[in-house]
């Protein structure tokens, strides 16, 4: 198998999309060490990980440049996960975002610069596109982000170009749409699926900002994960970026309806604001190029992707 006893770093690893990956890994037979700062991450997300002798967890920032050289020697694979992820906060707080999505970014290129490090994986986002008339959004549409954190991510992107063209390196960007999922915050300020979710589950009513008429591409975490996979796995793909999306589309206000529906409280109220600064009206991807050159294929639609997350709330919900 391609993954066993392979040596692989996780950033982000406390994190949704950070500790899903590690677990995954892991059952891949993969070694893996794990970086978080735990700012966002939460430990409990590791808790079946750190049963596992192949799993090594170090609390660390991914500015800290010294650390990442020394836990980054002698490694096959980084996945580059950790990042600030809030578009409205990325708004607020531009500095910090710049500095944790942008230094940590060109921190993990030099250890791979340094180390020769096998292929590097890097979380990008559909945020890079902006609001765009064209859709579906193609990888090889212009990007015109509109937010701080959307123009973190397009730097990204055009850093693991550079190493790629310049010293021959093996990074891959990601697009991810509007991944969910178990792990996923829960809070007012996660993602839209998972803020509902959390409201149903105390009986509060769904908060829509605007009309709810943007359009999404909601992709499921296990779809992404697999996406992670494929990337690491697929020949001659190197400085290339893919949209991962799930080959969908849905309104805001549709999913809201949807979501009731699945839950079981069809007395729940929707409520409508104004619109949030860096928001775009529209978008959904075009995943032909993964598909082509991955072979990635998502498994899940929004209704079986919202039954297997909803299924997995209350079976947690029961446990504790």
């Amino acid at each position: 198998m391609f993954f066993e006893d392979r040596k692989i770093v996780v950033t982000g690893a406390a994190g949704f999309i950070g500790s899903n990956l590690v677990d995954r890994l892991l059952e891949l037979g993969a070694e893996v060490i794990g970086v978080d700062n735990l700012f966002n991450g939460r430990l409990e997300n590791l808790a079946q990980a750190s049963k596992d002798p192949s799993f090594t967890f170090y609390k660390v920032d991914i500015r800290d440049f010294n650390f990442l050289l020394k836990i980054c020697k002698e490694i096959d694979i980084v996945y580059h996960m950790a990042a600030f992820t809030s578009v409205p906060d990325s708004v607020s707080m531009p500095r910090s975002c710049n500095d944790i999505n942008i230094t940590g970014t060109f921190n993990i290129l030099e250890c791979g610069r340094i180390y020769n490090i096998k292929a590097i994986i890097f979380a990008s986002s559909g945020a890079v596109y902006g609001d765009t008339i064209t859709l579906p959004m193609k990888e090889d549409m212009p990007t015109n982000p509109i937010s701080p954190y959307g123009v973190t991510k397009l730097t990204g992107e055009k850093y693991l170009y550079q190493y790629s063209k310049n010293y021959g390196m093996n990074t891959i960007a990601l697009r991810y749409q509007n991944v969910y999922g178990p792990r996923q915050d829960m809070s007012p300020y996660s993602g839209v699926i998972s803020k509902w979710l959390g409201n149903l589950q105390n009986h509060k009513n769904l908060l829509i900002y605007g009309d709810g008429e943007q359009i999404r591409d909601f992709v499921y975490i296990k779809d992404v994960i697999n996406a992670n996979l494929k990337a690491a796995e697929s020949q001659k793909v190197e400085g290339e970026v893919f949209n991962i999306g799930s080959d969908t589309k849905i309104t805001i206000n549709e999913l809201a309806q949807s979501i009731k529906e699945l839950w079981g409280l069809k007395n729940i109220e929707i409520e409508y604001t104004k619109p949030r600064i860096g928001d775009i009206k529209k978008g959904y991807a075009d995943i032909t190029k993964a598909r082509s050159l991955l072979n990635y294929e998502p498994k899940y639609d929004i209704h079986s992707g919202l039954m297997d997350y909803i299924n997995w709330i209350k079976s947690v919900k029961i446990k504790n």
